[in-house]
C-alpha cells in the first residue's frame, strides 16, 4: 500500500476529517478484488482518499464532488501536485443539488459516500442509479466514534441529532429489500451495499 503520509498528516493536524486508514485500506482492497475501474466519491475533502485510491488501484478513475470552497481548491491543487489530473475529476458543487448530467464517467463500479453524515440516505437515493448493476456502495462513518450505540448519553444536542440520522440510515438500508448490506467494524464503521438481484 502506497501511503500519502505528508498529505494525511497535514489534514489530521488541521482537524480536516479524512477517512481512517483502516477503512481506506478496506475500500482499496474491495476495489482491487472487484477489479473496479471507476468510483464516484461524495465528499472530496482535500483529495486524500481519491489520491490514495488511484495510487493503489491500477486503471482506476475517480470522480469526486466537494461543496466547500476552500477544500475544493486544496483538493484541486493536491491532485495537480500529485500529477493525477487525468485520473481524478473533481467537481465543485453540492452533491445534492448537482446536475447529474455533468457526471463524466457514469456508470460507476463504486459509489463511495463520505460526506455530510445527516444526508447519507439522500446521497444514496440520488446516486444509486449511476452505479453499475453489479457495482457496490461503500459508506464510511457508520459508528460515529461508537456514539451510535449510546445515543441517549450524548450531551450535545446537535451531535445527538446527527447520530440519530446516521442510525436512521443504517436501519433504513439494512431493512431495504432491494439491497444486501454487509457491515464491518473497521475504522469508524463501514458498510458495503450491493443489489440483491445481482448476487
Amino acid at each position: 500500500m502506497k501511503y500519502l503520509e505528508e498529505l494525511e498528516q497535514s489534514a489530521l493536524d488541521r482537524d480536516i476529517p479524512i477517512m481512517q486508514r483502516a477503512g481506506l485500506e478496506e475500500l482499496i482492497g474491495e476495489l482491487i478484488k472487484r477489479q473496479s475501474s471507476s468510483v464516484l466519491e461524495i465528499g472530496s475533502a482535500v483529495g486524500y482518499s481519491a489520491l490514495m485510491m488511484v495510487n493503489n488501484v491500477d486503471h482506476l478513475t475517480v470522480e469526486t464532488i466537494e461543496r466547500d470552497d476552500e477544500r475544493y481548491r486544496e483538493a484541486y491543487q493536491n491532485i495537480h501536485d500529485y500529477h493525477q489530473e487525468e485520473r481524478i475529476i473533481v467537481h465543485h458543487d453540492d452533491a445534492l443539488l448537482m446536475d447529474t448530467a455533468t457526471l463524466k464517467v457514469a456508470p460507476y463500479d463504486c459509489l463511495f459516500i463520505d460526506a455530510a453524515k445527516a444526508q447519507y440516505q439522500k446521497f444514496f437515493e440520488k446516486y444509486i442509479p449511476y452505479v453499475k448493476k453489479d457495482g457496490f456502495v461503500f459508506v464510511d462513518n457508520l459508528d460515529f466514534h461508537g456514539m451510535i450505540y449510546d445515543i441517549d448519553h450524548i450531551r450535545n444536542r446537535n451531535t445527538r441529532a446527527l447520530v440519530r440520522k446516521i442510525k436512521r440510515f443504517r436501519d433504513w438500508i439494512k431493512n431495504n429489500d432491494l439491497y444486501n448490506v454487509e457491515y464491518r467494524e473497521i475504522g469508524d464503521g463501514i458498510c458495503i451495499i450491493t443489489r440483491k438481484d445481482f448476487e
